[in-house]
């Protein structure tokens, strides 16, 4: 089987490159399409159910913004010299279903390349959701 489109979810700059590294050969190897994303929402969910101060809300959606210019550059890094194209994409979403938007992008694509859920990660249970996207978004 060949993959003309892979969609590589990067939802965390500490696991970008080990991500990235699987989704490159692929790519090389298929002469495929692939599309980097990271997705995050305008108003993120609060980690306690009393929501965010005023003050803390633009600072969590800078921080948001500053992960995913980062992990943007992990990707043009990485992806310099590669002898397939190589897309970005960074979507700032009204909202904070994440997989859905992943899988909309995902339905395009022959494979998606997603994270673990990360136990040690605070955001995790947010911002990982390998489970959905196995079972929901219809690709491998």
């Amino acid at each position: 089987m060949s993959y003309k489109t892979i969609l590589v979810h990067l939802n965390d700059n500490r696991r970008a490159e080990a991500l990235l590294e699987p989704a490159i050969q692929l790519a090389t190897r298929y002469n495929s399409h692939l599309l980097g994303l990271h997705v995050y929402a305008s108003m993120p969910a609060p980690p306690v159910p009393m929501g965010y101060a005023s003050s803390v809300l633009g600072s969590v959606i800078a921080q948001e913004r500053r992960q995913g210019e980062e992990i943007a550059a992990t990707f043009s890094r990485m992806t310099a010299n590669a002898a397939f194209v190589a897309e970005w994409h960074l979507r700032k979403v009204p909202h904070v279903d994440l997989a859905s938007v992943v899988m909309e992008h995902g339905r395009a694509a022959d494979l998606i390349i997603a994270g673990q859920t990360d136990p040690d990660w605070d955001l995790s249970p947010l911002l990982d959701f390998p489970e959905r996207l196995a079972l929901e978004s219809g690709r491998p």
